[in-house]
């Protein structure tokens, strides 16, 4: 997520980083790069809605008309055309220009390079593992707009299946009961200690160590944390003390409830995200210069790169 700054005012002349990509390597519309992470991210941000419409989108369009799901098509869309734009365009990526000696010239001052995709950015700011591409001058604005909207859309989607799971416990007349018998909150009880111990197992692991300690930098996250054990423990419990699957069909269901948890997560996540690249952006701040300011550094091996001038 991080580039490399260059020393004070860059003198034309110098030479680039050598096997660096220039603008001239890329399609008009093929800037960013495919890896694990961007495959998950599509593969989540197509699933999670298409859940919610499958198993939700009929009980609420029942209880409450279309114009609520019209309303979150319309995001789901929006979003989606965002998250295409931010992954693919031009994020500020450097032309080619050689030396009389073959060799590519530095593009300026104005310019980082960014380790992740070998190639210099202007008004670089991060490289974006979730978009797979760089953010830089060029693709800020959508980079914002992506998370403003699936902020959004992350929030009506988790307050729709609440929505709905009200609906079924209230009505008129109500679909589900409560069953709060001793053996079953009992049972509740123990399945929820164990999920709260696989989660603080989780969140110590290789794979969330680099990612978490960015995500608790985020505005609200302590008290994200806090909210999202307490979602977690209706989700945990409502299957023991509530008779959900007695009656099951398309429009009474209980799978909005258990979308409720990973929904509530990405509200969480997204809206912390999009609060913090707005305030970036007003205080004219980078998120390479926020990461420098809090001395948190990237744990990867080092590119070698020589600057000769």
């Amino acid at each position: 997520m991080m580039g490399i700054p260059m020393n004070g005012p860059t003198k034309w002349g110098a030479v680039s980083v050598e096997g660096a990509k220039w603008r001239q390597d890329f399609c008009c519309c093929a800037f960013g790069s495919v890896n694990v992470i961007c495959v998950c991210a599509w593969a989540l941000f197509l699933l999670m809605p298409g859940i919610f419409f499958v198993f939700a989108g009929p009980g609420l369009l029942r209880d409450h008309g279309q114009t609520l799901l019209l309303v979150m098509v319309a995001l789901f869309c929006l979003t989606s055309l965002c998250f295409c734009l931010v992954s693919c365009t031009d994020p500020g990526v450097a032309g080619r220009s050689l030396r009389e000696d073959g060799s590519c010239e530095h593009p300026g001052g104005t310019y980082s390079y960014s380790q992740d995709s070998n190639r210099y950015v202007k008004d670089f700011d991060h490289f974006c593992d979730f978009v797979g591409n760089d953010i830089g001058g060029k693709n800020m604005p959508c980079f914002v707009s992506f998370l403003l909207s699936i902020a959004s859309l992350a929030v009506v989607l988790c307050f729709g299946c609440i929505l709905y799971v009200i609906d079924m416990e209230i009505g008129p007349p109500p679909s589900w009961y409560l069953d709060a018998s001793p053996w079953r909150v009992t049972a509740a009880v123990i399945v929820f200690i164990l999920v709260l111990f696989a989660l603080s197992k989780l969140a110590k692991s290789e794979a969330c160590e680099g990612v978490l300690p960015l995500i608790m930098m985020m505005p609200g996250a302590k008290v994200g944390v806090v909210l999202l054990a307490l979602v977690v423990g209706v989700v945990v419990f409502a299957p023991f003390v509530v008779d959900m699957f007695s009656d099951v069909s398309l429009a009474s269901n209980p799978v909005p409830v258990f979308l409720v948890l990973p929904l509530f997560a990405f509200t969480v996540l997204f809206c912390g995200m999009a609060m913090h690249w707005v305030w970036l952006l007003c205080e004219g701040v980078t998120q390479k210069m926020f990461l420098k300011a809090k001395g948190w550094r990237r744990k990867k091996e080092p590119v070698s790169t020589q600057h000769l001038v």
